[in-house]
């Protein structure tokens, strides 16, 4: 452990609190910088909310329509972006989508309009979703359904139609 990371009670106790107040959401802010498809605007004085950024929020929309529905691949997702950049932006400073970049975007449950800790452990690493602590109410307006976010993480068995024969159309 390095010398300026806190100790293990410690950060438990700071999981704690931010639990609490992702479960209680009259407690939560929008924290920090906000995710790809949102801007951050100011309400009531120093509070700022998370609103949709009207171009980017439909470049959400679509990637996790392109994974849940029509079940493109990561990979197969971040070339379609990339053709036209334009309709597409990359994200922050970035002159290309990278597959890391869609995959980033398809795991942030924060698009469902609710905020969430206990998403990633130490190493950075997605932990299963029966760990993660979300809030109680939407803290923002959301880019999708919970419905459709859920069926972007496993797109085996998304909402995606399929024929009597078990293909795909």
């Amino acid at each position: 452990m390095p010398h300026n990371s806190p100790s293990r009670p410690v950060r438990r106790w700071v999981r704690a609190v931010f639990a609490h107040r992702t479960t209680h959401s009259a407690l939560v802010r929008n924290p920090g910088r906000p995710p790809y498809g949102y801007t951050t605007m100011t309400v009531a004085g120093s509070r700022s909310r998370w609103t949709p950024e009207p171009r980017r929020s439909l470049v959400v929309q679509d990637i996790f329509y392109w994974r849940a529905v029509t079940g493109l691949s990561i990979e197969d997702i971040a070339a379609r972006l990339d053709v036209d950049h334009d309709r597409y932006p990359p994200p922050g400073t970035d002159t290309a989508w990278s597959p890391d970049a869609v995959a980033a975007i398809l795991t942030t449950v924060r698009y469902t309009g609710y905020q969430a800790t206990g998403t990633r452990d130490e190493n950075g690493c997605l932990r299963p979703a029966g760990q993660w602590v979300l809030s109680a109410q939407p803290t923002h307006r959301a880019l999708v359904t919970p419905a459709l976010f859920w069926a972007a993480q496993n797109p085996a068995t998304s909402v995606r139609a399929t024929r009597d024969d078990g293909s795909t159309p």
